[in-house]
Order: structure tokens, then C-alpha cells, then sequence
């Protein structure tokens, strides 16, 4: 990968052509960074998540595959309009939504500004309109707001909330590429990881239709504990959905008054 980013080539080209030796100007110095655990997306500027390439630098948490599950557990709902995509960090989630269902209104929120501008530039190279009011449909588009999950947020309702949340508890050790580059925000979440599921548990309510739902990913292990967290709040767990893997990845909920 770091010698076809440095000769402008696709990794294919590499491949094929692995016996004729290579030395591209820049090579050690990005193999250099590479050997010092700097994680490879971050070298070269994207990530691929859904069959498409995604801008990542350091200041978004970097589009991981098993995210693909709640991606796919989303598409798979009917009768949606309205979506709305909490942290989205890259935007992988919410211009996938906009790419996949063109005829979705998607929000997408983050409490960086610099993970925003990440998204507007892979949304740009994706042909995706940006606004800052709810998007036509019939192309892809999306409406990126700077907010503290819901803070940022009026008075309106979606039939979709899908949420990739921090969910890495303080003390949870990370490898290197992981603990070292990514951004904290995007990662951790207080002393037990559950901070921010216990907020969307507490204020999602609102912003959600009668006859809509919530989908949130969830780390590895978490699904007993998490599950016990949203009913507390009134959620009723009405799926659980396992990544390719087989971990328990997506909670599917709706509010138990529905």
C-alpha cells in the first residue's frame, strides 16, 4: 500500500510487478512513520469503507469494517424519511445513508468541527451535496451540524437515529496504532465506556417518531450491559445484530411506550 501511494499506482500494480523492486521518493520516511505504529489510513489519507474510499486524518476516529454491520442493519429499515447520524466523525455512516438511499433526508452531527470538515471533504469527492438545512431528495446529500450528540438539535424528529459512539472505557488497554494517533474523543467514554450510551438512552426519546428507531454499535462484550442501560431509560431492545465475525455489534431499540 505505501509503495503504490508513493508512485501513484493502485495496489494491483504493485502486486503484479513485485519482482522488479521498487524505491519511490518518500518510501522510507512513510515506512518509517508505518514502523512507529502510525496507523497506515492516516498515511495515506484514506480509508475504504463500503466499497468507497473516505478522507481520514488524524483529527476523525478511522472507518472500521465491522461499523458495516450497523450500516447494513440501517438500510434494511422501511417507511424512513428523516435520519440522523450521531458523532459521525469520517461521515462514513451518514454519506453511505445518502449514497445507498437517495431519497433519505440524513443529519449528521459531531462535536468537532475538524471531523466535519473531514466529512465535507469526502463528501465533496463522493458527490455529495452539503447543506445546512434539511437536503432534497433524489440526490445524495447530507446536513452536517456541529453538536454535542443532541445538544446542537431543535424540536425535530427522525425515524432513524444510528449512532457509532466513544465506547472504550479510561482504563481499557488499546494497541499503539489505537491509543497513540486516534482521537480520544472518539474513543473513550468515562470510567465503565457507557458515558455517551447512557446520554442517547436518557435524551434519544425526543428526537425520535413513534414509530422510529434507534441504532447504536456497541464493543465487544458490551452487549448484556448496554442492553440493561437503554431499558432503564424505557428502551425495549427489539434486535441484536452480530458483524461478520459473529460479536454482537448493533443494538436495534424503540421506546417501550410505542
Amino acid at each position: 500500500m505505501l509503495v503504490a501511494h508513493t508512485l501513484g499506482v493502485e495496489r494491483v500494480y504493485v502486486l503484479a510487478h513485485s519482482a522488479d523492486g521498487f524505491k519511490g521518493k518518500g518510501l522510507d520516511a512513510l515506512c518509517e512513520r508505518r514502523a512507529a505504529r502510525e496507523p497506515l489510513a492516516y498515511i495515506l489519507g484514506w480509508r475504504e469503507f463500503y466499497g468507497r474510499r473516505f478522507v481520514v486524518t488524524p483529527g476523525v476516529l478511522i472507518p472500521r469494517q465491522e461499523t458495516e454491520t450497523l450500516v447494513d442493519t440501517a438500510l434494511a429499515e422501511k417507511h424512513v424519511k428523516d435520519v440522523i447520524d450521531i458523532g459521525t466523525g469520517s461521515g462514513c455512516i451518514a454519506l453511505t445513508l445518502a449514497l445507498e438511499r437517495q431519497d433519505w433526508n440524513v443529519t449528521a452531527t459531531d462535536i468537532s468541527e475538524k471531523a466535519l470538515d473531514v466529512a465535507r471533504k469526502s463528501a465533496e469527492s463522493l458527490s455529495v451535496g452539503v447543506s445546512q438545512t434539511l437536503p432534497s431528495p433524489r440526490r445524495p446529500a447530507v446536513r452536517l451540524l456541529l453538536s454535542d450528540l443532541f445538544a446542537g438539535l431543535n424540536s425535530e424528529q427522525y425515524d432513524l437515529i444510528v449512532s457509532n459512539p466513544p465506547y472504550v472505557a479510561d482504563s481499557d488497554p488499546l494497541p499503539p496504532e489505537v491509543r497513540d494517533y486516534e482521537p480520544h474523543t472518539a474513543l473513550y467514554a468515562g470510567p465503565d465506556g457507557f458515558a455517551v450510551f447512557r446520554t442517547l438512552a436518557e435524551e434519544a426519546h425526543a428526537f425520535l417518531r413513534p414509530s422510529g428507531a434507534l441504532m447504536v454499535e456497541i464493543g465487544d462484550g458490551q452487549s448484556e450491559r448496554v442492553q440493561k442501560q437503554f431499558e432503564e431509560f424505557g428502551w425495549h431492545v427489539e434486535r441484536v445484530v452480530n458483524d461478520l465475525s459473529g460479536t454482537e455489534r448493533v443494538l436495534v431499540l424503540k421506546p417501550l411506550d410505542v
